[in-house]
């Protein structure tokens, strides 16, 4: 008699208080929606971008969009081809096209991106240049460098979905970007239309040159005196194969549920700018998942390393008079670039 009783007790208790957390959580959402109609907009993007510029990024209200900073740290870390072969560990499903070309007496890469960026859809558009001297190496095996603010070029760029404008950017620069977010697309789905500025001929010339190399031709491109516009829709150049399709397919379908779930949890506001701010206020793990952008400097921070590690051991091979194949594996026994066992 006595242990029914105690069940019955028990089972109201329990009852009592799941309603009374979600009273509380009703009145901390209230609470929390009601702060980010009374607070100004300046305040909010002020807030956002304090969060944000750690990892090299901002917001821009008026096109609704992320961007790159001209001082983000990842400037330093440069790039390489493994980059892009392990943009799905980061969520990043995109299409890439790097371009290479010879100037002045160094290679060159401009490298344009498209696709799905966690919960952003987004392009880039980076200039890069050789910061060794061996000529031994393909140069898609090359560890580049981000350009000096002195060989900074003007570059623009327009990402189109299905024929639709997301956004534009203009600016000078050397990583050219912008992330929609909450929006969800595949990388067919996307078209960007990019535009370099080059200081003059000779140098828009060999740019020009490693466009017909990667297999663009006369329809694709439009020269109008040191600018050359390129449309970047279906990928010339072999993609990463590191990943298969069916891993792809996996990571595509996490972006969609998480771009399902920020739009679900900001439901009662319809700007971006709110639904920052709400976040920020009632579910900041998601805004962290949101300023999430910085993962891919985090990665090619450490990637960076220890591409910067590979191209020393080559140029000291060549010192030495050893092959670049008792380098590499060399590289290989290291870890990768990380310690020895």
């Amino acid at each position: 008699m006595y242990g029914k009783w105690f069940f019955v007790c028990l089972i109201l208790t329990l009852l009592l208080l799941a309603g009374i957390t979600i009273d509380l959580l009703y009145l901390r959402r209230k609470k929390a929606k009601e702060k980010v109609k009374s607070r100004s907009d300046s305040r909010k993007l002020q807030e956002i971008n304090e969060a944000l510029r750690p990892f090299g990024f901002c917001y821009d209200v008026k096109k609704d969009i992320f961007y790159s900073l001209r001082d983000a740290w990842q400037r330093s870390v440069g790039y390489g081809k493994i980059y892009d072969e392990m943009a799905p560990v980061m969520n990043m499903v995109i299409d890439c096209e790097p371009i290479y070309f010879e100037y002045d007496g160094r290679r060159w890469m401009v490298e344009l991106w498209k696709g799905q960026y966690g919960i952003t859809s987004g392009a880039e558009v980076g200039i890069y240049v050789e910061s060794g001297e061996n000529r031994e190496e393909a140069a898609e095996d090359v560890f580049y460098q981000a350009v000096s603010e002195d060989e900074e070029v003007r570059m623009s760029m327009a990402l189109y979905k299905d024929g639709k404008m997301l956004f534009q950017r203009e600016e000078r620069h050397w990583w050219l970007t912008g992330f929609r977010l909450g929006e969800f697309s595949k990388p067919g789905e996307l078209m960007l239309r990019a535009s370099i500025l080059f200081p003059n001929q000779e140098m828009m010339h060999a740019f020009l040159e490693g466009c017909r190399r990667a297999g663009y031709r006369f329809g694709d491109i439009y020269v109008r005196y040191n600018g050359v516009a390129i449309n970047f829709a279906r990928p010339k150049t072999a993609q990463p194969a590191l990943f298969g399709k069916c891993h792809c397919r996996f990571i595509q379908w996490q972006n969609r549920c998480n771009c399902k779930l920020y739009l679900y949890l900001t439901r009662p506001f319809d700007r971006t700018l709110d639904r920052l701010d709400y976040l920020m206020m009632e579910y900041p793990l998601i805004f962290h998942m949101v300023t999430g952008l910085g993962r891919i400097g985090r990665m090619q921070e450490k990637m960076g390393r220890k591409g910067r590690r590979y191209a020393r051991l080559k140029n000291a091979a060549g010192r030495k008079g050893r092959s670049a194949e008792r380098v590499g594996d060399e590289w290989n026994a290291a870890g990768r670039g990380g310690r020895r066992r």
